[in-house]
């Protein structure tokens, strides 16, 4: 679980200090014992080493420039800034807005499941059970509250256009900030633009994860517009165009085809062509040759 205070200097340190061991030991019936820290000037001083003596805590401190000794608080705090990062990068949020994405991002963090806690939410694990005050909501986006204003006419605008800022830890409702009038909205009567961000357009993540892309995961994935799913078929087709002109086809060879002159030439020649058959001998008249030929070798004889 993360608590987070906001301090203008570090002397205020000591003072979120005792206001966290009182809330603890009221909401939890429980104590700090240990509490271990780096060797900054807002810990190792006499009015902290006092008040924690005097409580029975132990102070533990980490050697100097040896960040890993205090694992623990480094990460979360590296957690914290890619949280807040990504929220405001998304959005386009402006940078003086810093603080309510730290609390928005601490708000999600306490409520999203984590491995090292058996796929379970700190508040789960905390409370019993996990639930959200609100509907959770895109942080940096166009809201617009209902002006319950007195001041406000019936024929005046009936709500005020701001900026998602986070949840509000007292009240049940969204904190909305307006810039028009440079005053934060708690409120519950809010209509909110998701799609829609406050500050620019929209940043567009997904070029950052094309290296994450598999085979395997687009092929599961579903295209929810469809001009890119005509943009896609139309890629394919082009494609497939392409490998069968550039493809070996196998094609008879090509014969060039006659002109008018050969045809007629052809025409010509066939019409005068005559065709010539051997004439068979008459059978009957065979013999007679025959004896003629035996008579006139006798006679030689």
């Amino acid at each position: 679980m993360t608590w987070l205070y906001f301090i203008r200097h570090k002397s205020e340190v000591l003072k979120c200090f005792k206001d966290f061991c009182a809330s603890i030991k009221n909401q939890f019936d429980a104590h700090v014992k240990i509490i271990r820290t780096d060797n900054g000037t807002e810990y190792v001083n006499n009015k902290f080493k006092s008040y924690l003596s005097a409580e029975g805590i132990l102070h533990q401190t980490s050697c100097p420039d040896t960040p890993p000794q205090n694992g623990v608080a480094e990460r979360k705090n590296r957690h914290l800034l890619e949280v807040v990062r990504s929220l405001m990068y998304t959005m386009n949020v402006p940078k003086f807005l810093w603080g309510e994405a730290v609390m928005t991002a601490t708000h999600l963090i306490n409520r999203m499941p984590s491995k090292v806690l058996g796929m379970r939410t700190p508040c789960e694990i905390l409370f019993g059970k996990n639930e959200f005050i609100v509907p959770p909501k895109v942080f940096g986006c166009t809201c617009f509250v209902r002006d319950h204003r007195p001041s406000v006419g019936k024929l005046d605008p009936q709500a005020v256009k701001c900026i998602f800022i986070g949840y509000s830890s007292g009240q049940k409702g969204y904190k909305c900030w307006s810039p028009s009038e440079h005053r934060t909205f708690v409120s519950m009567d809010v209509t909110f633009r998701e799609s829609i961000p406050f500050y620019g357009e929209k940043t567009d993540l997904s070029d950052l994860f094309l290296d994450l892309e598999s085979p395997d995961i687009c092929d599961t994935c579903e295209v929810g517009n469809k001009e890119d799913k005509t943009l896609e078929t139309k890629d394919v087709e082009e494609s497939r165009r392409k490998e069968v002109i550039t493809g070996l086809i196998p094609c008879p060879a090509a014969v060039n085809k006659p002109t008018s002159a050969e045809m007629s030439r052809t025409s010509h020649v066939e019409r005068n062509l005559q065709v010539y058959t051997r004439r068979r001998k008459n059978p009957s008249i065979q013999p007679s040759v025959v004896d003629d030929i035996c008579g006139s070798q006798e006679e030689t004889l």
